[in-house]
């Protein structure tokens, strides 16, 4: 589409719009900025590829730099407007966007790619600097390449920095692993949530590491949250719940609830797809008769998870934490319930408490965790920090290694560089 603002007239606006919205619900949406020699709409496609079924996003972006006569990108181009108004462009698309499609105003993201990260932070700087109160970014996405930034109007929002292992001498000497490793350093040491990720093999690309990580942080930033992966440890992975295959749409929503173990938002979910008279009353009537079928398999499963638990209570070890949230949210769910009530659910739960060996030393890493964080972002205190997380690191077999704070510590040191 054109973007109708005085000056933008030569700029294109994109949509990527996922296919059978649900006009009563409300989506995600990400504004991606293309890089230098990059072409607008082909960076809306790649990024877009961060949506899915559970989770559908809309991807917007614009052409902010002149094409080629066949179309393709070449890097020097000249821009197509003014900064300013290319800024102010992408405000009236994304403005539009908000207006004509379902778009929920508490997850609307930003990102950008190579020099796309400088439009999309220096966006992002504007918008906190002029008007904190209506700022429109849930987190910012950089690909690539660091932002630009000021301390003042930087946006305590999270930062989601991604770079390719490979990317040490673009375009011959720029090393842009350095680049984003100092931002994302700087962020960190001003106490801005931000999440570096190096991605192995990877050049001066977007590639489906990069989506992956962008689709678990909106999937967890107001989403049905990031799904967990199989780790080397089967036991640590969530087991998936033997419900029956379904076909209906309303019951695999729910289905992804109850396995990221979401029991009352399965619920209120069936609840609310009742009362949506937008609903047909047909298409309704597997996903009503389906809670019948959640409450019976959450009563074998509160057994055969409380049993897991207790026999890890007794060897004295830490039962993964998936059985302990399972356990914790059906109990909860069904308070009330003959088969919860006088159980003896809660004590089991209760036994996990701060006196309980394992728990405890896990409660001395994670504050140790904590204290290097806080210690990081408070002045002259970053050399004091870099020693907890080494200490922290040093713990690595504690309790059969399966604590994730020793590894956390370890990933902040592979990144870790002296400011001062």
């Amino acid at each position: 589409m054109k973007i109708e603002v005085e000056g933008c007239e030569k700029m294109e606006g994109y949509i990527a719009l996922p296919e059978e919205l649900d006009t009563s619900r409300k989506y995600a949406l990400m504004f991606t900025f293309h890089g230098n020699g990059d072409v607008g709409s082909g960076r809306v496609k790649n990024v877009a590829r961060i949506t899915t079924g559970r989770d559908p996003v809309i991807t917007i972006g614009v052409q902010y730099q002149q094409l080629l006569e066949d179309g393709k990108g070449k890097m020097g181009q000249p821009t197509l407007a003014t900064p300013e108004k290319i800024i102010e462009g992408s405000r009236w698309l994304l403005d539009k966007v908000m207006k004509d499609q379902p778009v929920d105003p508490e997850r609307v993201f930003v990102s950008g790619f190579s020099w796309g990260t400088s439009w999309a932070s220096g966006w992002a700087g504007k918008e906190w600097r002029d008007d904190p109160e209506h700022f429109p970014f849930r987190a910012i996405f950089l690909y690539s390449s660091g932002g630009a930034v000021k301390k003042e109007t930087c946006p305590p929002c999270p930062w989601i920095c991604t770079v390719g292992a490979e990317e040490t001498a673009v375009l011959g000497s720029i090393n842009v692993v350095e680049s984003v490793r100092h931002f994302s350093n700087v962020l960190a040491a001003w106490g801005v949530p931000v999440q570096y990720h190096e991605i192995p093999k990877m050049g001066h690309t977007v590639n489906g590491r990069c989506h992956q990580v962008t689709r678990d942080v909106i999937n967890e930033l107001g989403g049905p949250g990031m799904q967990a992966y199989a780790t080397a440890d089967s036991t640590e992975t969530p087991e998936p719940l033997a419900f029956e295959a379904s076909e209906d749409p309303y019951v695999k929503e729910v289905i992804e609830l109850c396995n990221a173990d979401d029991w009352q938002g399965a619920l209120a979910r069936i609840q609310a797809i009742d009362k949506d008279k937008s609903i047909p009353s047909k298409a309704k009537r597997e996903v009503k008769k389906f809670e019948k079928e959640i409450e019976k398999l959450a009563k074998k499963e509160v057994k055969r998870v409380d049993e897991l638990v207790a026999e890890a209570i007794k060897a004295e070890k830490l039962p993964p934490a998936w059985q302990v949230k399972r356990l914790r949210a059906i109990s909860e769910t069904w308070a009330e319930e003959s088969w919860i009530k006088g159980k003896g659910y809660d004590a089991r739960l209760a036994a996990l408490g701060d006196d309980f060996p394992p728990v405890k030393r896990e409660h001395e890493r994670e504050q140790l965790m904590r204290d290097a964080l806080a210690l990081e972002s408070e002045e002259g205190k970053r050399a004091e920090a870099k020693k907890k997380y080494e200490e922290l690191a040093a713990r690595a077999n504690e309790d059969e290694g399966k604590s994730t704070w020793p590894k956390a510590a370890s990933y902040r040191l592979s990144w870790w560089m002296d400011l001062e």
